[in-house]
């Protein structure tokens, strides 16, 4: 055996487009903290990997949950307080990860909740 070879991907299989969100607070008029959601990319490629989906009951409300993995190119300000919207769906970012320690690619885990 010759070594661990990470495995790989092709360009073409970013064919999905994403918005991410970044959170910025203001004020509203009586003064108080109000944080909203500004798009900071928009149509960025990513590569999509749904990776589970749940199902819980919590007290009469039952709970579905989503976790998905989206590659996508390296940028420097990706955060766990930010959301990626992709097809309607809004995944809130869990874990921010560099692809083989380098800054070629970036994987956003994320988590998303339907009720």
């Amino acid at each position: 055996m010759r070594g661990y070879r990470p495995q790989r991907f092709h360009l073409g299989e970013m064919r999905h487009r994403i918005t991410v969100k970044a959170e910025t607070p203001t004020q509203d008029a009586a003064g108080q903290p109000v944080v909203t959601l500004v798009n900071w990319l928009v149509d960025e490629p990513a590569k999509f990997e749904p990776t589970s989906g749940t199902e819980s009951a919590r007290g009469r409300q039952v709970e579905a949950g989503i976790a998905a993995v989206f590659t996508v190119h390296y940028r420097e300000g990706y955060t766990p307080e930010m959301v990626v919207v992709c097809k309607g769906q809004n995944y809130g970012i869990v874990w921010v990860y560099a692809v083989d320690g380098m800054d070629g690619y970036r994987e956003l885990h994320c988590k998303a909740v339907v009720i």
